[in-house]
């Protein structure tokens, strides 16, 4: 029995060993195809193979083979549209506004029937106004999400996200987006459904210089986007012979601008133009009452937010402050039209982010492509072409009988120059019993040279 039991021992030990060799092939097979596809690639690979079609590769920026996209698979009849925006930070208040503003428009979009491409679905990530943020979120976006599309981008996010846009046949769009760096580099794949900030330059200007002042003083924030509408607003108000006091690019984020002041107001400007962020522009706002200063203020678009009142304090700027930003036009019958079913219409930008993704979606329609490249082709001929539209529904029926369309927008014609940016209409608003009231709006036409 004894020997009995040692000689099954050997051989169950002989069975065990040959066991665990073939456990450790099958785990080197398993390493093997773990290193070179994920699931998604393998049924990639797999449902190729199964109709004799090789799949074409995905290829990196510097073209080496960078093996079939790991993207989870959409739902059957989607399309997905990105919503970059910074919901945090100094613009987060304009953040939710366009990313609002967008579901909206995407509601309607779905609520219609989507488009031939299947319905819209939105992926939304927050930038904080941050560029590298922006491009890590677009990256995943467009490799992980299958973005065709990505929307709402502000200014410094969306110049950093062109080479991406391009390289990648995504279309990057915005409706707030003023830059003067994109009137150089935007046009094929990135548009923006605002004007340049050298518009809300001359709007500032053309109020400025409307206002009687004798004398006015500049205080910049150290950031393109501010200094490049400013150096416009400069030069429109020394045109029409009022003295410029001084010329102050001050750098955000510190804790005191007394320093600053101090020369700004010895000598005592009629008015004060501050193009600048929300940190900063309440730090200047607070100091400079406190110091004496009683005239007028002039503010950019980033402070035309009701939280303004509550953070400076009403009583310092009522009936003394305005402010200035690019606006749709109130009176025409589509921004009526979308003022009737959208609540939020009057919203800053609101409109701009309405037709970003309205756009978006008539040019996947126009073009029979589900994809960037496919938007890109036609957004032009589906903004001014053809029979007018105001709605996705208007535009997917002219679209559907042959006909060529004109989408107008909410807020306004979008008519792309060469740089994919269109002309705007600018509102400049009172600070009357803590709330910002409409007194001036310059039409697009005003500004037509």
């Amino acid at each position: 029995m004894q020997h009995t039991r040692i000689r099954w021992l050997h051989i169950l030990a002989a069975i065990l060993a040959l066991a665990m060799i073939a456990a450790a092939c099958g785990d080197d097979d398993d390493e093997e195809t773990s290193s070179t596809a994920s699931p998604a690639q393998t049924t990639t690979t797999q449902t190729a193979a199964a109709t004799s079609e090789d799949p074409d590769p995905v290829t990196d920026s510097d073209g080496s083979d960078a093996g079939t996209a790991d993207a989870e698979p959409l739902e059957a009849g989607e399309v997905t549209v990105g919503v970059l925006v910074p919901l945090t930070g100094e613009l987060g208040e304009f953040g939710e506004i366009v990313a609002d503003a967008i579901e909206f428009g995407v509601g309607e979009i779905n609520a219609a029937g989507g488009t031939s491409c299947g319905t819209i679905r939105t992926v939304i990530a927050d930038t904080g106004g941050d560029a590298e943020t922006g491009i890590r979120e677009a990256t995943n976006m467009i490799e992980s999400e299958g973005a065709v599309a990505i929307l709402g981008p502000t200014s410094g996010v969306m110049v950093a996200l062109v080479d991406l846009a391009k390289r990648e046949e995504v279309v990057i769009m915005s409706p707030y987006a003023g830059t003067i760096t994109l009137n150089e580099l935007g046009g094929d794949f990135v548009y923006r459904t605002v004007s340049s900030d050298l518009g809300d330059g001359a709007a500032s200007g053309l109020w400025l210089s409307s206002r009687g002042y004798e004398s006015v003083a500049f205080m910049i924030q150290n950031e393109e986007s501010t200094i490049s509408p400013a150096e416009v607003a400069r030069t429109e108000v020394t045109d029409a012979g009022i003295e410029i006091t001084d010329f102050v690019v001050y750098n955000p984020g510190q804790p005191s601008y007394q320093a600053e002041l101090t020369t700004v107001l010895a000598n005592e400007p009629d008015a004060i133009f501050l193009a600048g962020g929300q940190e900063s522009g309440v730090t200047l706002i607070k100091e400079a009452v406190a110091a004496g200063f009683d005239g007028e203020w002039l503010f950019t678009a980033d402070l035309a937010v009701p939280e303004i009142f509550d953070a400076v304090g009403a009583e310092l700027i009522n009936d003394k402050a305005f402010v200035e930003f690019a606006d749709a036009d109130p009176s025409l019958p589509e921004f009526i039209s979308f003022e009737e079913r959208y609540e939020a219409a009057g919203d800053p930008f609101a409109p701009n982010s309405y037709d970003m993704v309205t756009l978006a979606a008539l040019a996947l329609e126009a073009s029979g492509q589900c994809d960037g490249a496919g938007i890109n082709s036609v957004i032009r001929e589906v903004a001014d072409s053809g029979t007018a539209v105001s709605t996705f529904a208007e535009g997917r029926d002219a679209l559907a009988a042959g006909e060529n369309i004109n989408y107008e927008g909410a807020s306004g014609p979008l008519v792309f120059d060469e740089s994919g940016t269109v002309s705007g209409a600018y509102t400049i608003q009172q600070a009357q019993n803590g709330e910002w009231v409409n007194v001036e709006f310059y039409p697009a036409s005003t500004f037509d040279n």
